[in-house]
């Protein structure tokens, strides 16, 4: 249970500056440089704690925090599924990568066993040469099995984090 909050401002110089001007529903996605900002600030943040992102934005056209965090909750939601996918991409390939490597294994350890213990050193090094391959080739499927999800469940983690974030716009007067 969070103890305490986290602040996380980002201060705008307008408030178009918050959304991407490449999409094309205006305003419906954030920046991508203030989601990347966000998400290298929760990233940091200690995850006992609740965070607070503060919007400082001109007075002139600033939105309204339910604006904002009807968009942010929509961003890093749509972010936090497209891990989702990821990790699952992950375990298909795992899966697909252990059949693949299973079938290496069971093919080269019989070739290296139908080498007989009486052969000539070179056939010896031949059949010890198989059993290193037969099980260098469960290597890639043990490592998406054992960590290669392991990053996507921290960035989706973050992502979540962000989307459940409160927002605050805190309105500005333009300084020249």
């Amino acid at each position: 249970m969070p103890t305490s909050v986290t602040h996380i401002d980002v201060a705008l110089a307008s408030p178009q500056a918050l959304f991407d001007p490449n999409c094309a529903l205006i305003p419906s996605e954030l920046h991508p440089q203030i989601a990347d900002m966000l998400m290298g600030a929760a990233r940091t943040a200690d995850e006992h704690k609740s965070l607070l992102v503060r919007i400082q934005c001109p007075t002139a056209d600033a939105p309204s925090a339910e604006v904002v965090a009807r968009i942010m909750h929509a961003h890093f939601t749509a972010r936090a599924r497209q891990h989702d996918q990821q990790i699952r991409d992950i375990f298909r390939f795992a899966r697909v990568s252990s059949v693949l490597g299973l079938a290496c294994v069971v093919v080269l350890l019989a070739c290296a066993q139908a080498i007989p213990d009486d052969a000539s050193k070179l056939m010896l090094g031949v059949r010890e040469s198989l059993n290193i391959f037969a099980w260098v080739a469960m290597w890639r499927p043990a490592e998406l099995w054992l960590y290669a999800h392991l990053p996507e469940r921290h960035w989706r983690r973050l992502a979540l984090r962000l989307a459940a974030a409160e927002v605050s716009v805190e309105k500005r007067t333009a300084t020249g």
